[in-house]
Parts: C-alpha cells; structure tokens; sequence
C-alpha cells in the first residue's frame, strides 16, 4: 500500500530528518551534546547550553536507531572521559561515604569541569543508566572498554553503587529533587547490575551473547535487597509521589518490569499526568509551575512525554506482536502522540515544556529530540515486524485492509 508523503505510516517521511537536524545542532566534536542552546541570565542561572550526562546518554541515544553507532560511541567515550577526570570522588565515596555526593551532575561543555556544587547530584539512574547501556553495547558487538582504566571505571561504578546501600539510600532521582528513595533509581541500577550480572533477563536482545563477567564480574551479593525494595515500592515512585513521569523508564529503555507492573505505570502516566501539551512531570511539580502557591493543576508540560509514551507503546506492540489486535491497539496510540508532538513543535524545535500553554526558551530540547527519532524509528520497525508477522496490509488507521496475497 502506498502512503503519503507526510504519512507516518511512510518510512520515508521527513520528520525523523527533521529531528535529528535540530538534534545535531546540539552536538559538539567531543561527542557532546549540549542539553539546549539557552545561555540563560548574565548571573548564570537558567543556563541550559552546557551538559547534562543523562541528557547526553539519552540524546545520544537516536543515533543507535538510525546507524549512526561512530556518534554514539563517541558520546560514551566522552561519559567515560567525565567520570575518570573526577574518578577521584568516586574512590573517595567508595572509601568512605560523603556528606553529600560523589559524581556531579552537569558540566561545562569544554573543560569538563563541575559546574554548580549546590545542586541534587547524588543520581543513581545515572549511573544505572550508563551501566546498563554499556553493557548492551558490548552485548552487541561494540569495543566500548578499550582500556585498562575504563575497565576499572566499571568496577568502580558497581563498588560505589553497593558502598551507597543503593536499595535504601536516597537520591535526588532523575529531575534531581528529593533527597528520596526512588522507584526509577532502583529500577536503573537494577537494569545495569542486571545487565552486568547476565542472569539471563536480557538475552532475548542479542543474537549472539556475550558473558559480561569474563570482562567486570559482578558478585550475586549486590542483589540481596534490591529486587524486594523496588517491589515494596512499586507502583509509586517515591513515599512523597504515586506516579512519576520517569517511571516510563523501568519499561524502556529498561524492561526491568513484569508485564502488569508495566500496564501499571503506564496507566498510572496517561490516567494522571498527561495534559494537552504533554505530560507533567508528577503531581504538584513546582518547576516552571504556572502557580507555585496552588501547584496541583497548574504543572509544566512535557512533549517529551508524548515521545516517551510513544517508545512505550511502541515496544508493547513488538513485545506482544503475535496478538495483533492489541498490537495495533498499542501501534495506534503511539500515532496519536506522534502526531500531537507536531502540532507542539516551534519552528520544528521540541521545547522542553510548556507553562500556561506557552513555551518555555529551552529549545530544542536534545533528549526531546533524540526520544522523538526513537519513537518515530520504532513506530516503523514495529509497524513493519507487525505487518510482516500477520501478512496483512495497514490502512491510514491503522486498520486491516487485506493480506498482503490476497
């Protein structure tokens, strides 16, 4: 069947080039990739054009779905670069507990050093993250650790993850507020010492599996409690929030979840916290709150939600492909979000949020962008899995038309 031009349903649509055009904007020859282009106040705050390791590791991330694998090992090359410049604070927690953190947050985009002391930088999903994509790089075939130091980075990581009690001790959680026990955090760590482990929960992702102790072995001790904390914890993301926008993490990019526990979440996101300009956050957030003395109702808006949503139905529909109906029940919500996420992109930038229905200046959003590819890419590789599995040919809605014989 033949589609528009503009279709989503062509895999030729220009939107992820698009996308990735205002994405690579934002990329540095280091590897980089500067949260947004706001240089903010003379004073410095609301400074954006600096970065973030989550904001580069998830911006990064749309360059695995579209081949581009040169730019993001570069980017992981570059995390690594960060964190053994500081290593020195991570050996320092792992000797001893700080009074307040080890590994900062965001730094400046030239000189890799610190920036702002004063901020929530003790970020398990971080580094959980960084763990878990690591690892599913070598999975994959990619030489991620080239040297003896990287190599003793990974196990530096593991030790100051199991020295900070991770499954009880409080992080400031991805948007660095708290200090709480996160459910997101957990889930991070969990999915990276998961990964490293290799018990098996993520062989079904490579065609050819690689024991990933043979390079940093990783002792069954570091799950004593953690799988039981994240259980006692879920479905809230903290004692202080029942849901959280950053949960939709623990189905992707983690899948660390059971399948109910999954529907959980996502109801919990789209039953609670979508809005007509995204998703907030979590109830009451108070950053850019359009009325910080009544914040219930009047929270910031994230089209980056929408993407977010998008990957997720997405994956349900791989997932659970060989039931079409509920595949293309998944297929077509994803639609419906990508397609919302046109009508909030300003001169095809995805702005960080909205408040009072405006934008805000931070835009583009990098890892707006990069979820964005991700959930447009997989809405076509699902689409086609789907397709091909069932013999059947896909109407505009999504709805059978005829078998591809027929």
């Amino acid at each position: 069947m033949r589609y528009g031009e503009n279709s989503l349903l062509n895999p030729r649509s220009q939107r992820i080039e698009k996308s990735f055009q205002k994405l690579e904007t934002l990329r540095l020859i280091n590897g980089g990739y500067l949260a947004s282009p706001n240089p903010g106040k003379a004073d410095g705050t609301g400074r954006y054009n600096v970065f973030w390791l989550r904001d580069i590791m998830y911006a990064t991330y749309a360059n695995e779905y579209l081949g581009n694998m040169e730019h993001m090992l570069k980017s992981f090359e570059l995390i690594m670069t960060i964190m053994l410049k500081h290593r020195e604070l991570i050996c320092a927690a792992i000797r001893k507990l700080p009074e307040k953190w080890a590994l900062h947050a965001r730094y400046h985009p030239s000189t890799l050093e610190e920036i702002s002391p004063d901020w929530g930088h003790h970020q398990l999903d971080v580094i959980g993250f960084f763990l878990y994509k690591t690892g599913d790089l070598i999975q994959k075939g990619h030489n991620v650790l080239q040297t003896d130091e990287q190599r003793e980075l990974i196990k530096d990581l593991i030790q100051y993850l199991f020295n900070y009690r991770w499954e009880t001790y409080p992080d400031f959680g991805m948007w660095e507020e708290g200090p709480e026990v996160h459910s997101s955090s957990l889930g991070a760590v969990l999915a990276g010492l998961t990964m490293w482990f290799d018990a098996g929960h993520y062989k079904y992702k490579y065609a050819h599996d690689r024991d990933l102790a043979d390079v940093v072995p990783v002792s069954e001790r570091y799950f004593d409690t953690g799988p039981q904390k994240i259980k006692e914890l879920l479905p809230r993301e903290s004692q202080s929030r029942e849901c959280d926008l950053a949960q939709l993490s623990l189905i992707w990019p983690y899948n660390i979840v059971d399948d109910e526990m999954k529907l959980t979440i996502l109801n919990n996101v789209e039953t609670k916290l979508l809005r007509e300009h995204g998703v907030i956050r979590y109830e009451g957030d108070n950053y850019f709150n359009s009325d910080k003395k009544n914040p219930k109702g009047n929270e910031a808006e994230w089209p980056l939600g929408l993407a977010w949503l998008a990957i997720v139905h997405n994956k349900l529909a791989e997932w659970g492909k060989d039931n079409l109906e509920q595949s293309l029940v998944h297929l077509k919500k994803s639609k419906e979000y990508l397609l919302k996420i046109d009508s909030l992109m300003i001169d095809g930038c995805i702005p960080e949020l909205y408040s009072r229905g405006k934008p805000n200046e931070n835009r583009p959003l990098a890892w707006a962008h990069s979820f964005h590819i991700i959930a447009l890419q997989s809405f076509i590789n699902t689409l086609e899995w789907v397709r091909k599995k069932h013999n059947i040919e896909l109407n505009e809605d999504l709805e059978p038309v005829n078998s591809v014989n027929s």
